[in-house]
């Protein structure tokens, strides 16, 4: 199939071994979110509000040509695209995608929308929805996401679910999370508890340590600290791998000791940069592979009239990575402030059941002890 970009070659071959795209259509938003990493572009952003639909289309189609199968629909909020025109442009994509061969076309939503667009033909094309969800109780919610927007948001996953939708959310690892109730449980279990009620499939956990990123600027102060994590983690994660939970659970591993990566590098070192598996698709025209350089100047290539081109300047957020070599995370802790610990990728969950993750065979490169 012809390709509609003219696409830079260093970039094809970057790429060989694509396997998702993240689309973020729009950089706007209905809600102001504490903790939001995408902060910088919902409010730096004065042009490129929104890729056209007829770009986002070509751009999908090249992108599953070079091998992508999972396309993720982001923003800002990506339910606003279009939402004047009851949506059609956003359901134009969706069906797009599917008709494009997508096995698996998503979109991740704050859900704030109107109840109505889960009821359109071609929304229910999704492969899944994934709502932005912070906390199992209003005030652990609103109290990072803002006030109504717990009961929003869950009226909509329940109306889902009962439509037939697969449903996931995916949380902030915030400090509201990490109270316990009189009886010692974690609220971030009752959290994977409470998702279960719903119907939901699974949570995905996303952490929000200040590590020496763009992010640490704009990201609220609800981060917790690194022993506070090394604490609760196991303890989470042992749960999850022995099936305590009846759904899945995708947490990040986020630190180790620098002696336990030294005896598993092949598999700790997983980065996305180095595979080379995704790319971030923005609106101002730059693409990315790694999500902490959000709301930076930094990026692998730039799209714009018709083309991609691989970016040759100092931007280029590769240029640090030693792309041989199994390492912690490239662009966390350059300052040495987790002393022995050492970052790993924000993706990197072990065991997880996602998509690519299953597509990377990334499990198989564990050390079996």
């Amino acid at each position: 199939m012809a390709m509609y970009f003219d696409i830079d070659p260093e970039f094809q071959s970057f790429f060989r071994d694509l396997k998702q795209v993240f689309l973020y259509i729009i950089d706007d938003c209905n809600l102001s979110c504490i903790q939001c990493l995408y902060k910088a572009n919902l409010t730096f952003q004065l042009k490129s509000k929104v890729i056209a639909v007829d770009d986002a289309v070509k751009l999908a189609s090249d992108f599953h040509e070079m091998g992508a199968s999972k396309l993720t629909i982001m923003g800002g909020e990506p339910t606003l695209y279009g939402q004047s025109e009851k949506w059609k442009p956003l359901c134009e994509l969706i069906r797009a995608a599917k008709n494009i061969g997508y096995e698996y076309v998503r979109i991740d939503t704050n859900g704030q929308f109107p109840k109505e667009l889960l009821e359109i033909e071609d929304f229910r094309k999704l492969d899944a929805i994934t709502f932005s969800l912070d906390g199992p109780t209003p005030t652990i919610n609103d109290s990072v996401r803002g006030t109504g927007t717990f009961e929003a948001c869950v009226a909509n996953i329940k109306h889902a679910v009962s439509l037939g939708y697969t449903v996931d959310v995916t949380t902030c690892v915030h400090r509201g999370l990490f109270g316990r109730d009189p009886h010692g449980v974690l609220w971030l279990e009752h959290h994977i508890h409470f998702a279960e009620s719903l119907g939901i499939v699974a949570v995905n956990f996303h952490d929000l340590f200040k590590s020496g990123i763009p992010r640490d600027a704009w990201s609220g102060n609800v981060d917790i600290t690194l022993d506070e994590w090394l604490a609760i983690y196991p303890e989470i994660q042992e749960k999850a791998s022995s099936g305590r939970f009846g759904i899945s659970v995708r947490i990040p591993q986020s630190f180790i000791h620098k002696d336990d990566f030294g005896r598993d590098p092949k598999y700790l070192g997983y980065c996305s940069v180095k595979t080379g598996d995704r790319v971030l698709v923005h609106p101002d025209g730059i693409i990315r592979v790694c999500s902490l350089m959000i709301g930076s100047p930094y990026g692998i290539a730039r799209y714009y009239r018709g083309k991609i081109t691989w970016d040759n300047s100092p931007t280029n957020e590769i240029r640090d990575h030693k792309l041989g070599c199994d390492t912690p995370c490239t662009n966390q802790g350059k300052d040495g402030r987790f002393g022995k610990y050492v970052p790993l990728c924000v993706s990197f969950k072990p065991k997880q059941e996602e998509f690519v993750w299953q597509k990377l065979g990334w499990e198989d490169r564990r050390t079996k002890n």
